[in-house]
């Protein structure tokens, strides 16, 4: 599967847990590459008219997500929006962006046909705050696209090799909820496994299509 991603040259560091440096280094990324397959996958082509990334980080996947929708837009909680606007400029991507929490955005009710968030629950403090203010803005009948990190001892060796910190420091141990609240509050939809057809204890992530209903 084709996928489009930035020069690195235009991306920078927009906080402590933003490691677009992964995206092109060997070997480590083979793994974050499937992350964004994943949801293109779980998308199966679809286009939308309002799409939103939470977690945009560097906005190193809003080139991709540009071609799948009308009207795109991105949050985060960091304050380097305007590097990402400048990533977004150069590579000729119309993208609304802002500054916001996940826990409490000022969009209104029922507005999104679709929202993207890769590896950016575990690193939510209210969580499950988020997950119903991610409800909120949906409208119904839309997707939530998403893929989280499974706990296992594979995944807890690389996030310290490459993080330098604790795979508990870095996700503040919420791998035992996150799935439990998505399936709380939606309706599962698609749900895989990466690795695929192995035992449970060797899955590094677990990516959804959750709907609203």
């Amino acid at each position: 599967m084709h996928l489009t991603l930035p020069d690195p040259k235009l991306l920078q560091t927009t906080g402590d847990v933003d490691y677009y440096q992964w995206n092109y280094k060997f070997p480590i990324k083979y793994i974050q590459r499937f992350r964004f397959k994943a949801i293109l996958r779980l998308m199966n082509g679809r286009n939308f008219e309002n799409l939103l990334e939470v977690g945009t980080g560097t906005g190193i996947f809003l080139p991709e997500l540009s071609t799948r929708c009308t009207n795109l837009y991105a949050i985060d909680i960091h304050n380097k929006m305007d590097v990402v606007k400048k990533m977004c400029d150069a590579t000729g991507v119309k993208v609304a962006l802002s500054g916001q929490s996940l826990e409490a955005t000022n969009f209104t009710n029922g507005i999104f046909d679709a929202v993207v968030g890769i590896s950016v629950w575990e690193f939510v403090d209210e969580l499950e705050m988020a997950v119903i203010e991610t409800k909120r803005i949906m409208k119904q009948g839309a997707s939530l696209f998403t893929i989280c990190p499974h706990r296992n001892a594979f995944l807890d060796s690389a996030v310290s090799l490459y993080s330098r910190k604790s795979a508990n420091e870095e996700f503040k141990n919420s791998f035992d909820s996150i799935n439990t609240l998505f399936e709380r509050h939606f309706v599962v939809t698609q749900k895989r496994w990466f690795p695929h057809g192995i035992g449970d204890f060797l899955h590094i992530y677990c990516y959804y299509e959750l709907r609203k209903l």
